[in-house]
C-alpha cells in the first residue's frame, strides 16, 4: 500500500470540499428554479397579453407611420436625423 502523503491528504480534502459545494449549489439552483420558474411564466403571459392589447388599441399608429414614411422618405430621414442629434446633445453631457 502506498504511503499517504500530505499531497494525497490535501487532494482528498479539496475533492471532498468540491463535492460538498456541488451539492449545495445544486440544491440552491433547484430551489431558485422552482421559485422563479413560475414567475417567469407569469411575466411572459402578462407581456403577451399587454402587447396584444397595445397592438389592438394603438396598432393603427404603426400602420399610419409606415404609410407616412413610404410617402415622404426625405422628410422622415430629416426628422430622424434631427431627433438623433437632439438626443445626442442631451445625453452627451458636459465635457468638463
Amino acid at each position: 500500500m502506498a504511503k499517504d502523503t500530505p499531497f494525497d491528504r490535501a487532494r482528498d480534502f479539496v475533492e471532498e470540499k468540491i463535492d460538498q459545494t456541488k451539492e449545495v449549489l445544486g440544491d440552491s439552483y433547484s430551489r431558485a428554479r422552482d421559485q422563479f420558474g413560475d414567475a417567469g411564466d407569469d411575466l411572459r403571459k402578462n407581456f403577451k397579453s399587454t402587447s396584444k392589447r397595445l397592438e389592438k388599441d394603438y396598432g393603427y399608429l404603426w400602420t399610419d407611420a409606415r404609410k407616412y414614411i413610404r410617402e415622404n422618405p426625405g422628410t422622415s430621414i430629416a426628422v430622424s436625423l434631427g431627433v438623433g442629434l437632439l438626443f445626442g446633445f442631451l445625453l452627451r453631457g458636459d465635457d468638463d
